[in-house]
């Protein structure tokens, strides 16, 4: 491998580990590139940046963030949090079961890990702690929780997955599905196993009737909510629109549901949601440009070959490939987010899913749960310390029961994804058709 890739490497890593925002880190990696590399004009890898960036497929992803804003500030959140909590919340443990439902289903309207945390951590947080549970467990629940908006679709990574590797974005959305609820599943009984000896108020029991009447009402309050993930996802299977036409639907269905029925934003409100998704836009657009020149520049150095080169050195048994490719996007996933590292990783492993005969849309699931891990796996984990500030709680208390979710919760849902293809399939399949 080129000296000046493994330097350049290196940089980037120590970049990340100081604590650098990751979009400086990876523009850190591509100066030390144009400084004492041998690639000709600048303009080369100007270039490389700016041809990534005009794909009309990332405009659906600026879409999303700003129709999750809206939907987060306009009440929606809320109304998923009190319709769960009417179906669980009078069982031992039952809130705990809320937040993973709220957050699963919020997380599928936004899009995203970190607006999940912010909507559903800021209502259920102090509600959990009213009712006994351990303020530092709920927050950490909800930090994993979160990690759910990458699995179950429209999922943000998920498109840039299959911008990055030009596979069916609609492939990719169905892939993660399943071992979402499975993920759920584990999350479920860990909450129930870890809340037993807690000092928990229970509600009181109610009829019959006023439970009935009670789901009615908050389903109803819900419904406007709870139909936009169906009608973004009814539009792109059903042919009616792209991903990125199907965002542009969400925004403009999103913005009078949440003004003009649900009354809890207004429109100057709505104004600075739309500045506060322009900055976040704006950082992962500087962030793809960046990584594009740098994966650009590792794919002329033939980087990913040599990869799966040292990775054969070890075995060439395809579930020994698997592991090591496990292995690489855990270490990925503790350093960096998970778009950042879909930009770098998915490249570079695609020759290793190839030799081990991964079908791509198989591997987005793969990616998918080992990022998704990572959001929360020390020594980075972006959702872990994003959750502690909203739950302004010590990062230390949330370490014991996080790493009860991830080694008994997600560990086994990303062994289980990598080896077996039918969790990840099954939907594609059934769905689109796929071979």
């Amino acid at each position: 491998m080129n000296v000046l890739v493994v330097i350049d490497a290196a940089v980037l890593t120590l970049l990340l580990i100081i604590g650098v925002p990751v979009p400086i880190c990876f523009a850190g990696a591509v100066l030390v590139l144009m400084l004492f590399g041998d690639f000709g004009s600048a303009t080369f890898l100007i270039g490389a940046g700016y041809g990534k960036l005009s794909s009309i497929v990332l405009a659906a992803i600026p879409l999303f963030i700003l129709a999750g804003g809206i939907m987060s500030h306009g009440g929606i959140a809320a109304r998923l949090v009190d319709l769960a909590d009417s179906f669980f919340g009078r069982a031992r443990g039952g809130l705990g079961i809320v937040v993973i439902i709220a957050t699963a289903i919020f997380g599928a309207i936004s899009g995203m890990a970190s607006s999940a945390v912010a909507a559903i951590g800021t209502i259920m947080i102090p509600r959990m702690e009213e009712r006994g549970y351990d303020r530092a467990y709920a927050t950490a629940l909800v930090s994993a929780s979160a990690v759910l908006a990458l699995m179950i679709p429209p999922s943000a990574s998920m498109i840039l997955y299959g911008w990055v590797t030009g596979t069916s974005i609609l492939a990719c959305f169905l892939a993660p599905v399943i071992p979402g609820l499975l993920l759920c599943c584990f999350l479920a009984f860990w909450n129930f196993v870890l809340t037993r000896r807690m000092p928990l108020v229970m509600p009181e029991k109610t009829t019959a009737r006023h439970f009935g009447r009670e789901v009615m009402q908050r389903t109803r309050r819900a419904g406007f909510g709870l139909a936009m993930p169906l009608i973004i996802l009814g539009f792109i299977y059903g042919g009616v629109t792209t991903p990125t036409e199907a965002a542009a639907v969400a925004v403009v269905y999103a913005i009078p549901v949440s003004i003009y029925l649900y009354r809890d934003i207004n429109w100057r409100e709505t104004g600075e949601v739309l500045w506060r998704a322009g900055q976040t836009t704006g950082v992962l657009m500087v962030l793809i440009f960046f990584a594009a020149m740098l994966g650009r520049v590792w794919t002329l150095e033939n980087v990913p070959q040599q990869i799966l080169d040292s990775f054969l050195t070890v075995s060439e048994d395809p579930a020994v490939l698997l592991l090591l490719a496990n292995l690489f996007l855990m270490i990925v996933g503790m350093f960096m987010e998970d778009v950042s590292g879909i930009l770098l990783a998915a490249p570079l492993l695609m020759p290793v899913m190839s030799l081990a005969g991964v079908d791509p849309v198989h591997f987005s699931a793969i990616v998918a749960t080992n990022l998704g891990m990572g959001l929360i796996t020390p020594p980075t984990a972006p959702i872990l310390y994003f959750a502690a500030l909203i739950g302004k709680v010590p990062l230390a208390r949330m370490l014991t029961p996080t790493l009860v979710f991830v080694f008994l919760a997600y560990l086994p849902v990303v062994l289980l994804t990598t080896f077996i293809p039918a969790l990840s399939m099954t939907l594609p399949r059934l769905i689109l058709g796929l071979p």
